[in-house]
């Protein structure tokens, strides 16, 4: 599945805030098969840390997400919110793929994000998870959450963007963050 660019997105996708999926045997067969497109798509792109329905061209409120990159913490989030725990917010650089695929230039985002959050959403069995996430998995969560609100990184008010001609130059840069964030990996502990 091709990821949609904030260059190559014709219908507007990246922009559109997302529908809930409707909790019906449907709904949930429905939400399992875009969980399953999304993994697949974001695989080859490991180590990542997410993908959300709208850059893959659906509306739906549903995204992947991964606290460490890895595929063994992959995972689906169906109708997913949050809410901050504490005020405490921290900068950091995010990369997102709707704005770093194609041909350039390569834009990234230093945008501030909650440290701390109580994050709520239905796994791919329909499951309620409630759960604190920090840090990077924090802000991970909110990353693909404004995805499903229509908003990518860089076009936040509050992002500072910083911009890169060639891949080579982007690959450097971000290979050093990923290399940061590791510092910042803290699994999910249960609400």
């Amino acid at each position: 599945m091709t990821i949609l660019t904030l260059n190559t997105d014709p219908h507007g996708c990246l922009a559109v805030t997302c529908s809930p999926i409707q909790i019906t045997s449907t709904g949930l067969e429905k939400a399992r098969q875009i969980i399953s497109t999304l993994k697949e798509t974001v695989r080859p792109l490991l180590p990542a840390a997410g993908l959300a329905s709208t850059q893959i061209g659906l509306k739906e409120q549903v995204f992947v997400f991964s606290w460490d990159r890895s595929e063994e913490n992959l995972c689906g989030a169906i109708n997913p919110s949050f809410e901050p725990l504490g005020e405490d917010k921290e900068h950091g650089w995010e990369a997102c793929f709707s704005t770093i695929s194609g041909d350039g230039p390569y834009r990234i985002a230093y945008v501030p994000r909650y440290k701390k959050i109580a994050a709520h959403y239905l796994n791919e069995q329909g499951q309620e998870i409630h759960q604190i996430l920090e840090n990077f998995a924090a802000r991970v969560f909110q990353h693909e959450y404004d995805h499903l609100q229509g908003l990518v990184n860089i076009q936040r008010p509050d992002a500072q963007t910083k911009v890169f001609s060639t891949r080579d130059e982007l690959v450097a840069f971000t290979n050093e963050v990923k290399k940061n964030d590791q510092v910042w990996y803290t699994p999910p502990l249960s609400l």
